[in-house]
């Protein structure tokens, strides 16, 4: 590749910061003696001013061939690195801001770090460039104003190798001076840079456009050249724009720019590391009108992210409702038209809660995700088709479902009410207070056990007129024999056969409803089951 060289202090080397901060200051690149990135300076804008007002280009073209060439590798001829010296370095960066890193090493598992075998020093001369890993094209086009773009231009000129070089830093790696000259919403030089070569599928793996979710997850391995993400993550980010420079023009809505890569063929249904498509990331980003764009020029709506999500299904998920609405006329199919009046059929495979192939739930699909969202922006969603599509399935079985459900607890309410009220509460009472219950003279307080109400002891044979109270032992055998007269149903008359009767039919009912509920807990797991109960929170 054909990157160019600045180099800093060695104890510069190890003050790496984040992203877009300043590893040192620019005087320490020498890159930036030539393009500052901070202002207007830099030795080669005079020149190329001059170039452009008296059209003599002979004094840029000298000092490009001197000067620039000391910052190229071969002499501009480029020079073709590693994937793995690629990730070394970029891991280098990381573990600097992070200080630790583990190399992802088979499912759920973590190895060494993936320096430990790496000669960090003997390395020191490669692949220096601006503090965000830039070559001078890309410090260039950083600026964006009409002057840099001409400048950056003559020296693609000069140097044609500098086409595909890339940023080369843990923020922005990958990052390509076509995904630049797009996020600088300039058609012009996007064109320039297709005509001359430049990569429709570089893809731009840095942090800085990854979802902010996902950042902290990082993780590299020198099998490959992408970063390994969480697979996990809601999606936002403002700069998270899907890697390749066809999502970032859908993403961005340049239009222009996406019609000059589609003519380049660069494909939409590329997926990013997430496993979004072009499609997917028009409805991250709402841009609707890059949705139909893409939806015409070859985006397909069928295709599923590694969240198994599709571009319907993930607007219904982070509740995108235009967006929902757009993708849903695009899968409709219109049966007929009369006047106007119009009948209008939609897939349901992607919509309904019960999956069409197996018959089990489907918690992919557009109504789950949006019924059982956690903001309002879900809520609103259920409407429209969503509104019709649940109407019908209460109208089919959930409104039958519901009513058998209705009466089956009144009739097990019946029953508990009965094997309560049934029971010989006199007895009880009797049996808690020793088989009598005495009232003092003058008094309205029972003397009953204390575990109830405040009485007052009298010793044993204390009389009052014409009258004696005998205050018989509570714990005697009395008592033990008669404690569990509740399981006597046979001696209370036809109360007693009625309790029983009903006490059996609460005991089915509960087993019943402990088989029904295990069956739900398989059918749709332990999480689905208990947010069912969480989310009405008037059966609990």
């Amino acid at each position: 590749m054909g990157g160019t060289e600045s180099k800093p202090s060695k104890e510069d080397e190890n003050n790496i910061g984040v992203g877009g901060g300043r590893f040192t200051e620019d005087k320490e690149y020498r890159l930036y003696r030539l393009v500052d990135t901070n202002s207007n300076g830099g030795e080669l804008l005079p020149w190329m001013r001059y170039a452009l007002n008296t059209g003599d280009y002979s004094l840029i073209d000298g000092y490009l061939d001197s000067k620039l060439k000391e910052f190229m590798y071969n002499g501009g001829k480029g020079k073709l690195e590693s994937v793995a010296e690629l990730v070394k370095l970029r891991n280098k960066e990381r573990n600097a801001m992070l200080g630790t890193f583990s190399r992802k090493k088979g499912k759920g598992k973590s190895g060494p770090n993936i320096l430990d075998d790496f000669n960090q020093e003997g390395n020191q001369g490669d692949l220096k460039k601006g503090r965000m890993g830039e070559n001078i094209v890309g410090a260039c086009l950083m600026q964006g104003s009409a002057l840099h773009n001409k400048l950056a231009i003559k020296i693609l000129s000069a140097y044609p190798k500098l086409i595909n070089d890339i940023f080369i830093s843990e923020e922005y790696y990958g990052l390509s001076h076509l995904h630049q000259a797009i996020v600088n919403e300039d058609p012009y030089m996007t064109n320039y840079l297709l005509q001359h070569g430049a990569d429709v599928n570089q893809r731009c793996y840095g942090a800085f456009f990854c979802a902010n979710d996902q950042k902290s997850g990082r993780t590299d391995s020198l099998e490959h050249e992408y970063v390994d993400l969480p697979e996990r993550t809601n999606y936002m980010g403002r700069m998270y724009f899907g890697e390749y420079p066809l999502a970032f023009a859908a993403c961005t809505n340049q239009l222009d720019c996406y019609r000059l890569l589609r003519a380049k063929r660069a494909d939409p249904n590329q997926k990013d590391t997430n496993g979004n498509t072009v499609l997917h990331m028009t409805v991250i980003h709402e841009n609707l009108e890059m949705l139909k764009l893409a939806y015409d020029t070859g985006a397909k709506l069928q295709v599923m992210n590694k969240q198994s999500l599709t571009p319907l299904t993930l607007a219904a998920k982070i509740a995108k409702k235009k967006m929902f609405e757009q993708i849903l006329q695009l899968e409709s199919t219109v049966v007929w038209n009369y006047g106007e009046a119009s009948s209008i059929a939609y897939p349901l495979a992607k919509l309904d809660t019960i999956n069409q192939e197996t018959g089990h739930l489907n918690e992919d699909s557009a109504l789950f995700l949006a019924a059982y969202g956690e903001t309002k922006e879900h809520l609103e969603m259920l409407d429209g088709l969503l509104e019709n599509l649940l109407q019908a399935k209460w109208d089919a079985f959930a409104k039958k479902s519901w009513t058998k459900s209705l009466i089956c607890f009144v009739i097990y309410f019946i029953f508990l009410s009965m094997a309560f009220m049934f029971r010989p509460f006199s007895l009880t009472t009797s049996v808690v207070m020793g088989d009598a219950i005495y009232i003092l003279p003058g008094s309205i307080q029972p003397i009953i056990d204390p575990k109830f109400v405040n009485f007052t002891l009298v010793p044993e044979g204390t009389t009052w007129p014409n009258r004696t109270y005998y205050w018989p032992d509570s714990g005697g055998y009395v008592y033990q024999e008669k404690r569990c007269h509740l399981t006597n149903y046979f001696n209370y008359g036809w109360q007693g056969y009625v309790r029983l009767a009903s006490e059996a039919v609460v005991i089915f009912c509960v087993i019943f409803q402990v088989i029904v509920e295990c069956l739900e807990i398989r059918a749709i797991g332990y999480k689905r089951w208990w947010q069912v109960l969480v989310s009405l929170k008037a059966i609990l």
